[in-house]
């Protein structure tokens, strides 16, 4: 197989545990991240709201983002678990990264064997 079609993607998501914060519309969400490249991440947040325009996403390690919401869709509880919450998954192209660019170089890096 040629390195280049290695990946589907040009560039690939990296599956990631963070917590982290959402602000958008005078709102501030505590949220999770699931997938992190280097255009664009992936949240979880445990309630519906509307995403339109632009928002911020804060991650340990001081990175900040801008970013642009591109789909929000429901996620299904675990099937073993017995809570009836509904999270959401939202993604997010970025538009600009304020704060961090190092540390999010690095969380974004995935190894090419």
């Amino acid at each position: 197989m040629a390195e280049e079609q290695r990946f589907k993607r040009l560039y690939p998501r990296r599956q990631v545990s963070a917590p982290c914060r959402v602000r958008c519309q005078d709102q501030l969400i505590m949220a999770q991240v699931v997938d992190v490249s280097y255009t664009g991440v992936a949240l979880v947040i445990p309630t519906a709201i509307e995403l339109a325009g632009k928002a911020f996403v804060e991650i340990p390690k001081e990175i900040k983002l801008q970013v642009r919401p591109v789909y929000n869709q429901p996620v299904s509880p675990r099937e073993e678990s017995m809570e009836e919450n509904t999270q959401y998954r939202i993604g997010c192209k970025i538009q600009l990264i304020e704060q961090g660019k190092r540390h999010w170089t690095n969380l974004c890096h995935v190894v090419h064997w």
